[in-house]
């Protein structure tokens, strides 16, 4: 594996590794080590999210998120009161970007409609704290290009692991968000995935590996670190015909414009 300096990782679960691999000083010990120049952590609950944020005060060059996924709406509390809590939450321990939130009618959390609810109350929430929001999307392209085609991102927005096509690349395009590629995009099966990472313009491209799931093609069946991202880089720059080192410069000028 040739990991070269100034990789970021936009999107990867701290927490999540540690219950597979290793700690989590270990794996932002790692990053520094390799001269990573950022990354995001994403916290999937408050306590982890509290815990984490004194940890990453040593490690400057990584940033915090934490939001109500598409998991959230399972449950009977109030959506409203789910929306209000979280706000209080992120006024106590502020955040780099709100999520991840979004739609998941593959596991079918909840139902849509609380789905959509608790989504669009972020997006929301994100506009007022002038953050920008990390979008999960899996199997509800319709019902997401609805939301971002009348929705606003006035700071801007991940469509974090892309899996979808073209015309759904667009409409996030349009809606001013930035669009990340993970590990799938290495997946021998994925041509049309790979057409739509040459395709995504220069200034709106960000990679991640979502560790630790989705490791790539060389490093299937392991848990995936953050350190793999530069598997995902490989791949991208041969697909876009350009240099790896011009594609991490790029990426890294994308990540500190959305997370300055």
């Amino acid at each position: 594996m040739n990991v070269l300096p100034g990789l970021i990782d936009s999107h990867f679960h701290l927490s999540e590794i540690e219950k597979r691999e290793g700690t989590a000083i270990d794996v932002c010990s790692s990053l520094v080590e390799h001269s990573f120049a950022g990354g995001l952590n994403i916290s999937l609950e408050y306590s982890d999210l509290v815990e984490k944020q004194s940890l990453l005060a040593h490690f400057p060059m990584l940033r915090t998120g934490y939001g109500l996924g598409p998991w959230a709406a399972q449950g009977d509390e109030p959506v409203e009161f789910l929306l209000s809590r979280l706000e209080k939450e992120l006024n106590e321990y502020p955040v780099d970007g709100i999520g991840e939130a979004g739609l998941d009618y593959y596991w079918n959390y909840g139902s849509a409609e609380r789905q959509n609810t608790l989504f669009e109350g972020q997006i929301q929430l994100a506009a007022r704290l002038s953050r920008p929001i990390i979008i999960h999307s899996r199997d509800a392209d319709e019902d997401m290009k609805a939301i971002l085609k009348h929705s606003e991102f006035p700071a801007s927005g991940i469509i974090h692991c892309f899996s979808s096509d073209r015309d759904f690349a667009r409409t996030a395009l349009d809606a001013g968000l930035y669009i990340s590629f993970a590990g799938p995009v290495t997946y021998k099966k994925n041509s049309e995935l790979r057409e739509v990472a040459a395709f995504v313009p220069s200034d709106r491209l960000l990679v991640e590996t979502d560790a630790p799931y989705l490791a790539p093609q060389a490093m299937r069946g392991r848990t995936n670190l953050p350190l793999y991202v530069s598997y995902v880089v490989q791949e991208i720059a041969r697909v876009r015909a350009i240099g790896q080192e011009q594609l991490i410069e790029q990426i890294a000028d994308n990540f500190k414009s959305l997370f300055p």
